[in-house]
């Protein structure tokens, strides 16, 4: 799903916002933390850069001088391997709930809104990482603290790794597609509510957020393909449910 990081070498978070004091603020608690910044005011090199440097995440503002967040955002998404895969937070003003809902739409991991308190920047970076599988420096968790990987026929959920395998063979899906296969998998024939997932694995209430939950639905349906084993059942005007067949 994301690139390896290697142990022990710091990781590098990009950082692309056009305002220079934040981005002092931001280079100096992110190097605090043990995080390499690497500093952009515009947007127009930025693709390029995720491909050469290889970021661990990227910090990415809305409101750019040259190309929109959002735009950016999109197309870092399409690129191919592990770079389209490079976890996104955005940091912008907008703070209303029909840009959220737009970002999550693109695959963004996190929102942060201005003004925001540098510390929690630096939790919600470390949680990003920790489910894209960036594990830093941190100790391994000890075998009989983790939990199980979730089985269900061919299909092998792990959410302490955050690795999803088909008949051995792992594939690839960001943190919150695997979150939300997790959450229905783990209940199968029980049907949630689009606004149920939206608050359970998003932690999001916003009853016209729907539209999110579809588009993660209709990318984890690309994914994974069809089985006989089980299946992600549409209950139309109603949501969804994970049902298991033939086991």
């Amino acid at each position: 799903m994301s690139r390896m990081h290697v142990s022990g070498e710091p990781q590098k978070i990009m950082v692309v916002d056009d305002e220079p004091h934040i981005v002092e603020v931001i280079r100096l608690y992110l190097e605090h933390a043990g995080y390499v910044p690497i500093l952009h005011f515009r947007g127009g090199e930025v693709l390029e850069r995720v491909k050469t440097e290889a970021p661990d995440l990227v910090l990415l503002d809305v409101m750019l001088p040259d190309i929109s967040g959002f735009e950016l955002c999109s197309q870092i998404r399409k690129l191919s391997g592990v770079e389209g895969m490079t976890p996104i937070i955005f940091l912008t003003a907008k703070g209303e709930s029909i840009d959220k809902l737009r970002g999550f739409n693109l695959g963004v991991d996190d929102y942060i809104v201005k003004p925001f308190d540098p510390n929690e920047m630096v939790a919600r970076i470390k949680a990003v990482l920790r489910r894209a599988g960036h594990q830093g420096t941190a100790a391994p968790v000890p075998a009989e603290h983790a939990s199980k990987p979730l089985e269900v026929g061919n299909l092998s959920i792990d959410l302490d790794q955050y690795k999803v395998s088909l008949d051995g063979s792992r594939v690839d899906l960001t943190p919150k597609e695997i979150e939300l296969l997790h959450f229905l998998a783990a209940s199968p024939g029980r049907v949630y509510t689009r606004e149920d997932l939206l608050g359970y694995v998003w932690n999001f209430d916003f009853s016209g957020g729907t539209r999110t939950v579809d588009a993660h639905v209709k990318n984890l349906r690309k994914k994974l393909g069809s089985h006989e084993a089980w299946t992600i059942q549409t209950l139309w005007g109603i949501g969804y449910s994970f049902e298991v067949r033939g086991i």
